[in-house]
């Protein structure tokens, strides 16, 4: 490489920690993380009570507008976050969603934008400059643009048309501020379609996140036994659908980031299409769902017979899973709207658990 290259290369890979075993930068954010993950339902119920009067002025402004599109822009797990919104937002109202990467919305969806577009960017420090990007050139088309993100007076809550706070913290890696995020969205939609199945929607809402802090503590132990008998895997899988789907992709994201082996989530169906899974293989299947059960027994019996390593997070009961499986998780059944967020929960312990059994092994990326 050049010597512009090699300065350009070292500022793109500058962070404190490292993939190696015991390294303490890395370590000591994974423990910051466990502090955060456990209290992901006090951050939405701050958020929800913090951000209600900004949410019903934002909604009656939609309403006013006749929004007919809406696009979540985001990296990472902010981009997850839209994939886990989708099915409230179009339940709810009827319109689209689409949760779109912000490189590739800026360079290319960005087209399709116009008055009765609505996109979100979503940056926990506020400043990402793709996701900027994406806003700036959504309102260039005339979009209605909306910045979320957990840095008051950041420059994506300022520059646009309107900015909603998430009032959780994020010192280690992100799991209570994408979880929150969710919820914020989760109550916009809810208010912005203004029905009685919507205020509806919004109770369980509220009945689910109250419950999430203590899911933590209940599966704490029980994904932690099943977290250690897979760590001495160098990949892990994830599957799921619709929502499910989004929080396959949360975990993959903890799993590569705490632990920091490669982790890939897949969607339900793409699983069966070529040989996904080989012997040995943890498999976190994600199926809390009723659409989800039948093709959840294909990837099951699959997974079985390819020798794999299948743990099932479950809400509705499924003998013929659960006898399958490696390990099953239960969480609590909620309406499919609201599936990533019970969901979430095992998905965060699972990669705690994993990357300090890996520590307590000696392994790293390798």
């Amino acid at each position: 490489m050049t010597p512009e290259q090699t300065a350009r290369a070292n500022a793109l890979t500058a962070e404190p920690s490292r993939d190696a075993a015991g390294d303490p930068a890395r370590l000591a954010r994974v423990e910051r993380t466990r502090t955060e993950m456990m209290a992901q339902g006090s951050a939405i119920a701050r958020t929800l009570a913090a951000e209600a009067p900004a949410i019903e002025r934002l909604a009656a402004a939609l309403r006013e507008r006749g929004v007919a599109r809406v696009v979540v822009a985001g990296c990472g797990d902010s981009w997850h976050v839209g994939a886990g919104v989708r099915h409230a937002f179009e339940s709810l109202l009827g319109i689209p969603l689409e949760a779109a990467q912000a490189l590739d919305y800026a360079s290319y969806g960005v087209a399709a934008a116009d008055a009765r577009t609505l996109v979100i960017g979503i940056s926990a420090s506020g400043t990402t400059p793709v996701i900027m990007d994406a806003l700036e050139r959504a309102r260039m088309r005339g979009a209605f643009t909306l910045g979320v993100s957990n840095t008051p007076g950041s420059a994506l809550l300022t520059a646009f048309d309107d900015g909603l706070v998430v009032h959780a913290t994020r010192s280690g890696w992100p799991t209570q501020s994408s979880t929150a995020t969710m919820a914020l969205l989760m109550r916009l939609a809810q208010r912005w379609a203004d029905t009685p199945e919507a205020e509806r929607f919004g109770a369980d809402l509220d009945a689910i996140a109250s419950r999430l802090d203590g899911l933590a503590i209940a599966l704490d132990a029980p994904v932690a036994a099943l977290a250690t008998t897979v760590a001495d895997a160098p990949l892990v899988l994830f599957a799921g659908l619709g929502p499910n789907m989004a929080t396959a992709c949360f975990g993959a994201a903890k799993v590569k980031e705490l632990s920091p082996v490669h982790a890939i989530a897949t969607p339900l169906e793409e699983y069966h299409h070529y040989r996904s899974q080989k012997a040995g293989e943890p498999l976190v299947l994600v199926a809390t769902d009723a659409a989800s059960l039948e093709r959840a027994l294909d990837t099951a019996l699959v997974s079985r017979k390819v020798g794999g390593r299948l743990i099932a997070i479950l809400a509705l009961a499924h003998a013929a899973i659960e006898e399958l499986a490696f390990g099953v998780v239960q969480v609590p059944a909620v309406r499919p709207e609201l599936a990533a967020l019970p969901a979430g929960i095992p998905m965060h312990l699972f990669a705690y658990h994993f990357a300090k059994q890996r520590d307590a092994l000696g392994l790293g990326a390798a």
